[in-house]
């Protein structure tokens, strides 16, 4: 699993909860940090990524987020995607 796989599965409509969603991007987490070692540059990067997410998770699992903050977020997403290719 990756950022391009994660994005097109959800333009493609193939998450049918955001658990499963949420469930793709842990996945990613755990294959970096299984293939890489610790302390290298994916793993870092993989850490910081999870920790804002988990942040920001967590505020729009309670409905909190707005529409910018959405918006922010899918931006944010996309841009990890493209820095990966």
């Amino acid at each position: 699993m990756d950022f391009r796989t994660l994005s097109e599965n959800l333009a493609r409509g193939e998450y049918k909860t955001m658990e499963d969603f949420a469930e793709g991007l842990y996945l990613i987490f755990r294959n970096c940090r299984k293939f890489n070692p610790p302390t290298t540059s994916p793993v870092v990067a993989a850490d910081i990524v999870e920790r804002v997410f988990r942040r920001e998770w967590g505020i729009a699992m309670r409905g909190r987020l707005t529409t910018s903050e959405k918006r922010h977020l899918v931006s944010f997403l996309e841009k990890l995607r493209n820095e990966g290719e």
